[in-house]
């Protein structure tokens, strides 16, 4: 058996990566998560530079808001796009890092997923993600 340590999260990575853009609309994200069995979906531009993440909860709350109208007018405008539910300051790793640290910091974080970069002249762009899942079926390997 492989220890942790050894095992580098592109070694786990699920790829290519299903990813959406800060103006992919509501209705096309709870598409995609109805296609995708994903808990969440890099927010990148069109570079692919990672820009976010959105997760199925975002999405629930999203869908909560018309049942807490504070100021129905302005959450009518502002929930339209990923850009109003997405995540920003996301933590990843590059894909030599250590399995153990994807594991660390799912645990400290509460993370389901945690996007992999690599660093490129446009910017940090996702090239895979890990989830609780890959990193699960690599604890019995």
């Amino acid at each position: 058996m492989r220890k942790m340590l050894d095992i580098a999260v592109g070694e786990l990575m699920s790829k290519p990566v299903v990813t959406v853009t800060p103006q992919t609309s509501i209705e096309a994200l709870t598409g995609l998560v109805h296609t995708h069995d994903y808990n969440a979906f890099p927010v990148v531009n069109d570079a692919g530079v990672l820009q976010g993440l959105v997760t199925r909860l975002d999405l629930f709350k999203a869908y909560l808001l018309p049942y807490h109208r504070f100021i129905p007018a302005l959450e009518d405008t502002w929930v339209s796009s990923v850009a109003a539910i997405m995540s920003r300051g996301v933590v990843a790793l590059y894909p030599v890092e250590p399995a153990i640290k994807a594991i660390a910091l799912m645990v400290e974080h509460r993370l389901r997923t945690i996007p992999i970069v690599t660093d490129t002249v446009a910017g940090t762009v996702v090239v895979g993600v890990v989830t609780r899942r890959d990193l699960a079926a690599a604890l019995k390997a």
